[in-house]
């Protein structure tokens, strides 16, 4: 039988550290989000977490308060925990959030744009948005636009920009965002991203801001009408 794609994390051999148990727990309970194994305001319980992802209890335990101190589930009291439910207007708000990262990432990277392989790089990664884009899959879509966006911020050199985007938090609100984005907008959507795209690849950094921050204000502009 062939293996699904959203099957991969689960059938994976768990690491042997403590850290790094941790951490691939962590990784699967957001994949288990973008991949509809796990919806807003579903309960976790250790154990069957545990049981899921052949490990035991105790870096399960770990992993869930760590993403309780990132905000992705709320811990309730001697019932687990449960992923987190986000509201339109916090969903907003995460956006213009990061915003400002992502702005920081497209203005470094871009003035990089000489390098051949880097150039390279994200030209690879843009193939991944319009893949996803010709599906019209929302998932598949953000998540390629949110890894476009770490390979900028890796671009960038500035580790911090790199460091907080990488946060289970951010992909996690990230990936919600599917559920708004591009809502009834896609073509309009994947004609900024891909002059963003270009302009970016030409190397014009100042330009490339203004096309980022226009599209990102349009985005919010349009959340907010399509959510009234």
């Amino acid at each position: 039988m062939t293996e699904k794609p959203e099957d991969k994390q689960q059938n994976e051999t768990p690491p042997q550290t403590a850290a790094s148990l941790v951490d691939f727990v962590v990784d699967a309970i957001i994949d288990g989000v973008m991949h509809g194994r796990y919806v807003q305001g579903q309960r976790l319980i250790a154990a069957d977490v545990a049981e899921e992802y052949n490990v035991s209890r105790a870096p399960v335990r770990e992993a869930l308060h760590m993403l309780a101190g990132e905000g992705v589930v709320e811990l309730i009291a001697n019932k687990g925990a449960r992923i987190r439910r986000l509201s339109v207007d916090e969903r907003i708000d995460f956006l213009e959030f990061t915003e400002a990262m992502c702005v920081l990432g497209v203005r470094l990277a871009t003035s990089k744009m000489r390098d051949p392989a880097l150039h390279a790089t994200i030209i690879e990664q843009f193939e991944k948005i319009e893949d996803a884009f010709a599906r019209r899959n929302a998932s598949d879509f953000v998540n390629a636009l949110y890894t476009y966006h770490i390979i900028l911020n890796e671009i960038s050199g500035n580790g911090f920009v790199e460091f907080f985007y990488r946060r289970p938090y951010i992909r996690f609100y990230t990936l919600l965002l599917a559920e708004l984005v591009p809502g009834n907008h896609w073509d309009q959507y994947i004609l900024n991203y891909r002059l963003i795209h270009e302009t970016i690849l030409s190397g014009d950094a100042h330009s490339a801001v203004i096309m980022f921050t226009s599209h990102i204000r349009w985005v919010l502009r349009n959340m907010r009408i399509d959510n009234e």
